[in-house]
């Protein structure tokens, strides 16, 4: 199997297999040998040795680190072409001019559909999805998905229990779970639904239409509603993994839904219906009962418990 795939030549691939086997390397004049081992070594699989003679770095560190690298300029490069999905969007605004602005907008054909909401997604902080996995994505957008996880991206998740009697997608469910994704599961379908930081929802144009048509909304008022549904499911669903019960009401757990998802105590008191005072006074009730000493030590200790 040829490494051309991580910027490797054949002459390049054929000087480190003679290196990594012991053999002396015939392979081209010596000037040329001289430029392919500088190449290697740029690329991490060779180092010289005190007498500068080359050595081949093991596979399993050289050649890992290479495909890490280059799934990470994969996954850069996918990103960027994604994002002229938006631009199409904007452009398509601009074009019908500051009166005739757009909230609601009818996308048809499931590759459409998936990759305005994948487009969406890459660069957001926060995504709450009911019932979208009823396909296993590819690995290159399950790596894409546990990089921005990674990078502190809020991703939460609600699943039928029927769709997870597919063993590759239940595999799938839990990785991203366990990654930072929080799983829920509820029995029945549910609303399909996709909100994208709490700005856009994605949602069937038809009550049965599956995945032929979605509609993208942006109306604030109809987000915030689908959001708050969103938020009602998830408090009742089951964890995925569930972990020991924490014995947390209710309000306790909105609460702490509100401290991991929403920057301001004003829009979080608002959320919950309550003054700011009542809502502080909650946060605080809250932190003591979890023993923590912040705010941040709070939403860390629930996120790690996947309360939240």
């Amino acid at each position: 199997m040829s490494l051309s795939s991580l910027g490797l030549t054949a002459i390049d691939e054929n000087v480190y297999r003679d290196l990594l086997s012991g053999r002396e390397t015939t392979a081209g004049d010596p000037d040329g040998l001289r430029a392919t081992l500088q190449r290697l070594a740029a690329l991490g699989l060779i180092r010289f040795d005190p007498a500068g003679r080359p050595v081949a770095v093991e596979p399993e560190i050289g050649i890992s680190r290479l495909i890490r690298r280059r799934l990470l300029e994969t996954n850069a490069e996918q990103r960027r072409i994604s994002a002229a999905w938006e631009v199409v969007y904007l452009l398509s605004a601009q074009q019908r001019g500051p009166d005739r602005t757009v909230t609601i907008e009818q996308i048809n054909g499931a590759d459409r559909i998936n990759e305005r909401i994948w487009s969406l997604a890459l660069d957001a902080q926060e995504v709450l999805a009911m019932q979208p996995e009823r396909h296993h994505p590819g690995s290159d957008r399950l790596s894409v998905h546990l990089q921005r996880l990674g990078e502190g991206a809020r991703r939460r998740t609600i699943v039928s229990r029927q769709s997870l009697l597919d063993p590759a997608l239940m595999e799938h469910c839990v990785t991203l779970h366990r990654a930072g994704d929080h799983h829920r599961i509820i029995d029945g379908d549910g609303q399909h639904m996709v909100i994208v930081d709490r700005s856009v929802v994605f949602v069937p144009s038809e009550p049965e239409g599956g995945d032929r048509s979605a509609l993208m909304i942006s109306q604030p008022g109809v987000v915030a509603t689908m959001t708050d549904l969103f938020e009602r499911v998830w408090a009742h669903a089951q964890d995925l993994e569930p972990c020991p019960e924490p014995g947390l009401t209710m309000r306790e757990r909105r609460v702490l839904y509100l401290l991991a998802s929403t920057r301001k105590d004003e829009v979080a008191a608002r959320e919950m219906g309550v003054s700011l005072r009542t809502y502080r006074r909650h946060v605080a009730e809250l932190l003591d009962r979890l023993g923590a000493a912040n705010r941040f030590q709070g939403a860390l200790l629930a996120k790690q418990q996947g309360w939240i």
